[in-house]
């Protein structure tokens, strides 16, 4: 340890006087004291919105672009109306300032995007008549897309300071949910393709002289937002233009070190630390001063893991590899939710030290200690058999990281499918879960099992905040463990599609076993490729988030993220093909012995079970006689039915999910499979 210490003080030789810290260059340690310890009188350079003061012009004139007093005061002496005035391009994503004085009251005194329609940006097309249509737009991607992908920062998102590219691509996908129920017109959809298309431009426009522009959090929240975009839309074009623009920003982080932490903020000053020194004298100042690092710090990473989790689900039904590995990927977990919620800095520090006892100390090791450093170390934390506390408390506080950790699982069995299914085949093989060895499955299962229960304890309604977080979470944690069990067609087929629609198309054909559609992959799928075993392993699991992908008891189905329609929608093709495969077993059965099999075999387990949930979600307040019935005539007419019943549900399914046109797509899909011949399929 005598020898760390002496290499660690050699590599930092400049040591200030008035506090522990030590530079590597003597200018940085100039500037430390001017920064820190110089007092007001050193900070020559003064704010005339806000008074505030500072050392350095740089700081001082990024400050000048985000301050909203100083900002107002321009606005009075320029008697111009701002409706017609596109926002500035600034370096961030800018932050309203905050009266120090304010307290809590001070976010129902500020002008909101929601209620300040007279700064909204009216920049859009013809079609957008007006600054209210595009503030109602805004408001509706708050309300309804932001809950499934918190990663702007919305108590101090304001339309006057955000940057035009970010506001037009927030509007075009607010827009989507604001008239999901409407029907869309030309000139709309004409309005959201060239306002995405001219954005598109203008951000390749921005970087391609200088990668160094994704180093604004602003870039990467705009480029994310429009890879989203693009990539869910029926247009082929469009997907193939995201998928580009993906490359571009994987590239980009890359080579610009922000995949990890430590290079990205190797000197700041962490916004946890408990700081004595002479620069905080002013108490009023510090909650503020804390409060803006926190955001700031909180939306890089936010951005950045937004990148990752994109990255595992965005061209997951087109059966494409991922282009970011876990193990370069080293940020810190997500912080609590509910301190991106607060509101101003008085409510930040109170949950602040709710959470922690105190103001932490160590940025990049806090009190929640090493098991959150990072999305590899949480998941290998998860996969021993006590995981955590730390861990399993800060995954319980933020719904966002356990969806990325579920992410991150989920990578890794795919890829360990991807390199089973090149090994020779295993005829006989004892384990449902068999793309894992018996040790690796435990590790697996145990993480599972934690997040699970991280779940379970989360008693949350439609009236919760994170409740669009928590049902993505539910959803995503059956998928998973599907494919534990039933690994995706597209993958071991060695089918790479061309947009989300053909992939989630091609899918729900091999599912069921269409001939058109297994043609390419015919001499690697065999009939009954798996067994009744890898379905019963998730039964409860299928049973259960039927009921969260209809919506029960009165909760309805939340417009929710494209990502979740498509995960949602490979669930019910699993639960499909059980069906039918139970179906035609027990029908084997009656027709080779003349009698029903036993109810506990596995087939009617199976549909006993599935259609028990299918019934009670279609509608039928009393049970089904007919259900776990022994008398043979009775449960043949269920058995004749089943089929059709569940598929009644998921084209209701799918027709409500109207918002980003993945429903209605799938709904055609499974009505050409309804019209294609028995005789035409090649895995009956």
């Amino acid at each position: 340890m005598a020898e760390t210490y002496g290499e660690s003080a050699a590599y930092r030789p400049f040591i200030c006087s008035e506090c522990s810290r030590s530079f590597t260059r003597s200018e940085n340690l100039q500037r430390h004291k001017r920064a820190r310890h110089g007092g007001s009188s050193r900070k020559s350079f003064e704010c005339a919105g806000c008074r505030a003061r500072f050392s350095r012009s740089d700081v001082y004139k990024r400050h000048g672009t985000r301050c909203r007093l100083l900002a107002s005061l321009k606005d009075e002496r320029r008697p111009e109306n701002r409706e017609t005035t596109p926002p500035a391009m600034t370096d961030s994503v800018p932050l309203p300032i905050v009266p120090l004085e304010a307290g809590e009251n001070w976010q129902a005194e500020q002008a909101t995007f929601a209620t300040d329609i007279s700064q909204a940006y009216s920049g859009s097309p013809s079609s957008i008549e007006n600054g209210e249509s595009t503030a109602s737009h805004i408001k509706a991607y708050f309300d309804h897309f932001h809950p499934s992908f918190p990663f702007l920062h919305r108590p101090t998102f304001a339309l006057s300071s955000t940057p035009g590219l970010l506001v037009n691509i927030i509007a075009v996908i607010g827009s989507l949910y604001a008239r999901h129920n409407v029907v869309d017109s030309d000139a709309d959809a004409r309005w959201r393709r060239d306002t995405w298309r001219n954005g598109n431009r203008e951000l390749q426009r921005l970087v391609a002289s200088d990668y160094s522009e994704f180093r604004k959090t602003w870039v990467l929240q705009a480029w994310l937002l429009h890879i989203i975009y693009g990539a869910y839309l029926k247009d082929t074009l469009e997907f193939e233009e995201s998928k580009r623009m993906m490359r571009t920003i994987v590239d980009a982080v890359r080579e610009l070190g922000l995949l990890r932490q430590g290079i990205t903020m190797p000197d700041s000053m962490p916004w946890e630390a408990q700081v004595e020194s002479n620069a905080f004298h002013d108490d009023a100042k510090t909650p503020y001063t804390r409060w803006m690092g926190y955001i700031a710090s909180e939306s890089l990473k936010l951005a950045l893991y937004a990148l990752v989790l994109i990255d595992s689900h965005l061209f997951l039904p087109a059966n494409m590899r991922l282009l970011i590995s876990p193990i370069e990927f080293g940020w810190e977990l997500p912080f609590p939710s509910n301190l991106w919620d607060a509101k101003d800095p008085q409510i930040w520090q109170r949950r602040v030290i709710e959470h922690f006892g105190f103001v932490p100390e160590s940025y990049f090791y806090g009190p929640r200690g090493l098991p959150t450093a990072s999305l590899s170390i949480a998941t290998q934390q998860l996969m021993t058999e006590s995981p955590s506390p730390e861990l399993l408390a800060a995954l319980a506080s933020s719904p966002f990281a356990t969806l990325c950790v579920l992410a991150n699982i989920n990578a890794l069995i795919r890829d360990f499918t991807r390199c089973y299914y090149q090994l020779p085949p295993s005829p006989s093989d004892p384990s449902a879960f068999h793309i894992l060895t018996q040790h690796q499955n435990k590790q697996v299962y145990s993480a599972m099992r934690a997040i699970a229960k991280v779940v379970k304890d989360q008693v949350y309604t439609i009236d919760n905040p994170h409740f669009s977080l928590w049902r993505t979470v539910e959803i995503l944690h059956c998928s998973v463990k599907i494919s534990l069990c039933r690994p995706d067609h597209l993958l071991i087929g060695g089918i790479v599609d061309n947009s989300v629609i053909a992939g989630l198309a091609t899918s729900a054909h091999l599912n069921l076993g269409n001939y058109v559609s297994v043609r390419r992959s015919a001499p690697l799928l065999k009939p009954h490729l798996w067994d009744d075993e890898g379905v019963l392993a998730v039964l409860n699991d299928l049973a259960s988030v039927l009921s969260r992908i209809t919506g029960e008891e009165g909760d309805g189905v939340p417009p929710e993220a494209p990502w979740v329609t498509a995960c949602s929608y490979g669930i019910l093709l699993c639960i499909w093909s059980a069906l039918k495969r139970a179906r035609q077993d027990i029908q084997a059965h009656l027709d080779t012995f003349n009698e029903l099999p036993r109810m506990s075999e596995s087939c009617m387990l199976i549909f006993n079970t599935l259609m028990e949930s299918v019934l009670r979600l279609g509608g039928v307040n009393e049970r089904d006689p007919r259900i776990w019935s022994t008398e043979r005539h009775a449960f043949v007419s269920l058995l004749e039915q089943g089929e059709f019943l569940f598929v009644s549900l998921l084209l209701k399914i799918c027709r409500t999910r109207t918002v980003w046109g993945i429903g209605p797509s799938m709904a055609t899909v499974i009505d050409e499979i309804l019209a294609t011949p028995q005789a035409t399929t090649a895995l009956a």
